[in-house]
């Protein structure tokens, strides 16, 4: 899959990566970060609640949970993260770059 960058997952959905990639991300992230406790945000792109739901089902069936900030930007995702302890955080958005 091309659209792993070196600090990120960077692509078009549906052309660079799949439902199915996201799926198989979030199934990863609780073995892969020993972590038991999620928070995921997204913004307000059409394809940004799909991603979501395939990144959480990853991730719960996985073992951990996934807490939902719902539509918000990186900078709460940051603070979040931090302020209520979460062990990983993860942000679906669009790219700031073309």
């Amino acid at each position: 899959m091309s659209a792993f960058k070196a600090y990120d997952i960077r692509g078009v959905y549906g052309k660079d990566f799949t439902g199915e990639d996201v799926y198989r991300i979030g199934r990863c992230i609780p073995s892969l970060f020993g972590v038991t406790k999620v928070l995921i945000g997204r913004d307000c792109r059409l394809s940004s609640p799909e991603m979501y739901d395939r990144l959480t089902a990853g991730i719960t069936e996985a073992g951990a949970d996934v807490y939902n900030s719902g539509l918000c930007t990186t900078p709460f995702i940051y603070w979040a993260t931090a302020e209520y302890i979460f062990d990983l955080s993860v942000m679906i958005t669009a790219s700031h770059n073309p």
